[in-house]
């Protein structure tokens, strides 16, 4: 159980100096500095450093928007996975500066801007133009002028409505008796799938009064459905003429934003990978100029507060000995409820399992750190519920082979070796119950020779499932126990001797006493049964005599401290919890066996190509096998210490350490 020990530093740096020391300190990574909440954070002096940080933020605003817009055109993009696989490129912080500071940066954003605005034009246009033909295809067989209903004429006025079919009739009815042989009506045929005709009204200008009333009168009698149709007013002609030019005008727009597209792809590539290496690096110089603007300025001297692991400070003390005469160093004690940040720092099988303990929450500093205790108990379970041996050896020989490969970095490589950990804890279990790659062995003839791995057989959960679910609880057991008893010692640590020992060993010894009185009840243990129930009734006494002690009232604790006892059934729960390692173990090994079962029932019931396809149903199944068990081995695995382990003992309320370092997206960088 490591969590490193903090040392709490301000350091004092003259101006002349600072950004060649804050460089180193970032170069080590592992200085996580502290706001300041002091005037001299927002004084006169802290304006230059937030001009450059104004700046640099422009400049990466630049960078993002190529990386953005190009995205879709790259075909070289690099990235996380690039970076944690160790594929992507590698460059020193001076070769980054050179590319970010340069010509050839200003220059591509300024043509990416360029080519992004005609794009954006030029399907702006095509947009528009579809919009357009999309409006007035309904029309097309209009024979009058669109220049009629917008502007009209000295003495004609026109109307274009969507009428439902039903009230066409009744509107043209309308129109003659309130204007007689003055007045057009055409009616356009109705769209398909449609109620809904459009309908041309020209009548005299003079009389566009007594037509709007000729509508509302219509509709307040119960008419159909009637909305205007309005037609933009640029166009004019009829809109058999419009639809032509228009279509003209979006084979034009096509035209151009493939011309555009091709140019943007040909300089995708080369600008893609320069504004990700200029993403990188002014990502990198914003952090320093944050974790400067979080100490205190004067005119000359920079004052930081930082968190620096113990076993690093001699690495700063030498990274800060060239400037000796212009800095100075003070270790603080931590302010009044101010907390160190949490650094884990495990090693062997447990480092590793880091990054799944601070998924579920951060060690509190000064506490428990669970990860030691967790691996074990997580490898062996994981084991249990993926279960078979050639799965386990496929998976570790693949995740060795990356690894060998490539270079593995950060939190992929730790999770790739819980998987080769896990598996190999797959490969043990596989073999002691005899499961490779289901019933393999014994299903084909051709791998009888595999015998001899019969004799490592120990367990046989599918025709024994109960020795196995006993296996299982107990384990469970056990590593409950181990949380109850973790959390003894840390109330002990604390100095509340009569918490662990009321809140905690009360338990253990009524849980253990009661299992133990069970199994020499039954016989499975050498005691007699007495020695098993005076233990549980000695912890159910402790129970009820302590756990009512907040009460205030005589009749409150004993109440309390007799219902207390109820939460052995909440214990017996997370016991029975345990039981999912021979469900997800036996589900494992069953969907092997139905593999195997199907791939021998199609090679012998298709003469000559049978073995053909029941040799891609055994290689599909099986794969289909690995990768369905190995996500709910880890899944309920991790379940297990989560739930039922964690809530025993563990307290994530820390904060991570984050220490200003040199963190990238996109590419390596050589320190």
């Amino acid at each position: 159980m490591a969590i490193e020990s903090m040392q709490k530093a301000r350091i004092a740096i003259h101006k002349s100096v600072s950004d060649d020391l804050i460089d180193k300190v970032q170069a080590l990574g592992c200085c996580q500095f502290v706001p300041c909440d002091r005037e001299g954070a927002d004084g006169p002096s802290a304006a230059h450093l937030k001009q450059r940080l104004r700046g640099i933020d422009d400049l990466l605003a630049d960078a993002r928007f190529v990386t953005r817009f190009l995205d879709p055109f790259a075909t070289k993009k690099g990235g996380g996975m690039a970076v944690a696989m160790g594929d992507a490129p590698e460059y020193t912080m001076g070769q980054l500066a050179l590319m970010a500071s340069g010509d050839e940066f200003p220059k591509t954003v300024k043509a990416v801007r360029s080519l992004e605005k005609r794009l954006s034009d030029a399907r702006s246009g095509l947009s528009r133009a579809s919009g357009l033909i999309a409006q007035l295809t309904p029309l097309a067989d209009l024979p009058y002028s669109l220049d009629f209903y917008n502007r009209g004429t000295e003495r004609i006025a026109g109307a274009l409505m969507s009428v439902h079919v039903a009230g066409v009739g009744q509107l043209k009815l309308a129109c003659e008796r309130a204007f007689g042989d003055q007045v057009e009506f055409f009616a356009l045929p109705p769209a398909a799938k449609s109620d809904m005709r459009a309908v041309s009204v020209l009548y005299p200008r003079k009389m566009a009064d007594a037509f709007q009333e000729s509508l509302a009168s219509l509709s307040g009698q119960g008419g159909h459905q009637t909305s205007r149709i309005d037609v933009p007013s640029h166009l004019t002609r009829t809109p058999r003429e419009e639809l032509a030019a228009l279509a003209s005008e979006a084979e034009a727009f096509r035209a151009q934003e493939a011309a555009v597209t091709e140019e943007i792809a040909s300089v995708a590539n080369g600008a893609y990978a320069l504004c990700q290496c200029c993403t990188d690096y002014w990502s990198i110089r914003k952090a320093k100029l944050e974790s400067l603007l979080s100490g205190e300025q004067t005119e000359q001297i920079t004052v930081l507060s930082f968190w620096i692991p113990k076993s690093a400070l001699n690495g700063f003390k030498e990274a800060a000995s060239p400037y000796e005469s212009l800095v100075e160093i003070v270790y603080d004690e931590p302010d009044e409820g101010e907390s160190p940040p949490t650094l884990l720092r495990n090693r062997g099988l447990a480092g590793p399992m880091e990054p799944l303990i601070t998924m579920y929450g951060t060690p509190t500093y000064g506490k428990i750190d669970p990860t030691a205790v967790t691996a074990p108990f997580f490898y062996m379970f994981f084991g249990i519920c993926y279960g078979d041996a050639g799965y386990g050896l496929l998976i570790v020989a693949g995740l060795l082979f990356l690894m060998m490969r490539k270079h593995v970095t950060g939190m992929l490589a730790k999770f790739l070796k819980v998987l080769i950990i896990g598996n190999i804890g797959a490969v043990i279990f596989g073999a002691i119950t005899f499961s490779w790659f289901g019933d393999s062995i014994t299903s084909f003839s051709f791998l009888r020779s595999l015998m001899p791995l019969a004799k490592l057989k120990i367990l046989d959960p599918m025709n024994d499932p109960m020795t196995m679910l006993g296996v299982s609880m107990a384990l469970g057991f056990i590593q409950i126990m181990l949380g109850l008893g973790l959390a003894f010692v840390e109330n002990v640590r604390k100095g509340d001797r009569f918490a662990a020992f009321a809140d905690q060993g009360a338990w253990i010894v009524f849980l253990c006493g009661l299992v133990l009185g069970g199994l020499a009840t039954g016989g499975a243990v050498g005691l007699p049964p007495k020695v098993g129930w005076v233990m549980a009734a000695a912890g159910a006494i402790a129970l009820v005599l302590t756990q009512g002690r907040d009460k205030p009232s005589l009749f409150g604790k004993a109440f309390s401290g007799v219902l207390s006892l109820y939460n052995v059934t909440a214990y017996l729960g997370d016991v029975l919890s345990y039981s999912r390692l021979l469900a997800l173990g036996l589900g494992s090994a069953a969907i092997g066996m139905v593999v195997n079962l199907l791939t021998h029932m199609v090679s012998d019931a298709i003469p000559v190509v049978g073995f053909v396809f029941g040799l891609l149903i055994f290689v599909i199944g099986h794969v289909f096998g690995m990768a369905i068990n190995i996500l709910g081995a880890f899944i309920h695995s991790l379940r297990l210490q989560y739930v039922e382990f964690f809530g025993k003992f563990y307290e994530p309320s820390g904060e991570e350490f984050s220490p200003l370092g040199i963190s990238t997206q996109y590419v390596r960088v050589k320190v």
